[in-house]
């Protein structure tokens, strides 16, 4: 998510710097344009979430769209996002506030009417966020200096929350991370990527040490973290939660290029969707059990939505153009 993700960040909060960012679709027909339909009111579940880089009124705003068929047309809602993600009836936005001396960063929660809850202050610039599905944890990633890992001195915090009580349980570097059933810390500690199992306590999450990015394991509740393997960035489990799909790092670590991979969590057989030859940047989400969606910029919009299946059996598809940030509402 490095340079890819800053470039994106930067289109999308100082504006689109000339880029043509418009979701006007090309009528086949006719050769000319159709405007985005948008709906009166939220289509029913199940749904796609996402934020607009429309170059339009909709730029930042969150839309919600039809899962089946999300370029068909989508709600407007009033909200105003980096990043978003929802789970059972919450959401967690993360947004920012500028006033004459700084500008501020937020996490702020919202039901399923689009209100604002809750919001926790961010120690940095949004990165990444998720939601358990039975809404009760919430992670935010953030960047706290420089804009690539890559770079010297670069940090992220990861912190959890409990959406129920309303509250923060600490970032992850407060937690006890165990390799080999021995405890391990190192100040170059760097956690991004959660994604949530079912049971609403245990979670994935990436860990970065000595240029070396682990899957780890987490306990919520016991506030424990355990490494199982390496060559693991940006987990995603399936909704069975039998499989995680991760972006995987080709070549150099210098070279900032990922393709997706899916790991199943039973036989830890390892596949490699080369299907998508180019760079993923991103956590990629999971539309059902069958394919994965995520964003990818290029020169005519800010970011599109890909979706490419979990088995390699077929090339990806622009799922919706001038989006990134998908959730999916089951």
């Amino acid at each position: 998510m490095t340079r890819t993700f800053w470039t994106l960040w930067t289109l999308v909060t100082v504006g689109l710097a000339g880029t043509a960012c418009d979701r006007t679709t090309k009528n086949q027909a006719t050769g000319g344009t159709t405007a985005p339909v948008h709906f009166a009111s939220v289509p029913a579940r199940p749904q796609l979430m996402f934020v607009s880089v429309a170059n339009d009124d909709t730029f930042h705003r969150v839309e919600v769209a039809a899962l089946q068929n999300p370029s068909a047309g989508s709600y407007v809602t009033n909200l105003s996002c980096l990043r978003v993600y929802f789970g059972g009836d919450i959401g967690i936005c993360l947004t920012s506030t500028t006033d004459s001396s700084a500008t501020k960063w937020w996490a702020q929660l919202f039901d399923t009417q689009f209100h604002s809850l809750e919001r926790f202050p961010l120690s940095g610039e949004p990165s990444r966020v998720r939601v358990s599905p039975d809404g009760r944890l919430a992670a935010a990633t953030v960047f706290e200096s420089g804009h690539s890992y890559a770079e010297h001195g670069f940090s992220t915090r990861t912190t959890l929350y409990d959406l129920t009580a309303r509250t923060s349980l600490g970032d992850l570097e407060q937690f006890v991370t165990k390799r080999d059933g021995r405890v391990i810390h190192a100040k170059d500690f760097n956690f991004w990527g959660v994604t949530f199992t079912r049971d609403g306590n245990t979670f994935y999450a990436t860990l970065d040490t000595a240029g070396v990015s682990y899957l780890v394991r987490g306990d919520a509740g016991a506030r424990t973290l355990e490494v199982l393997r390496p060559n693991v960035e940006c987990p995603s489990l399936s909704p069975d939660n039998t499989r995680v799909a991760f972006k995987k790092r080709v070549g150099a670590r210098s070279l900032g290029w990922w393709q997706i991979a899916v790991l199943n969590l039973n036989t830890t057989g390892e596949t490699i969707l080369n299907n998508e030859t180019r760079s993923v940047d991103d956590q990629v989400e999971w539309l059902d059990d069958a394919r994965v969606v995520y964003h990818l910029t290029n020169g005519t919009t800010a970011a599109d939505l890909w979706a490419l299946r979990a088995d390699n059996s077929a090339p990806p598809e622009r799922l919706l153009a001038s989006a990134y940030s998908p959730a999916v509402i089951r």
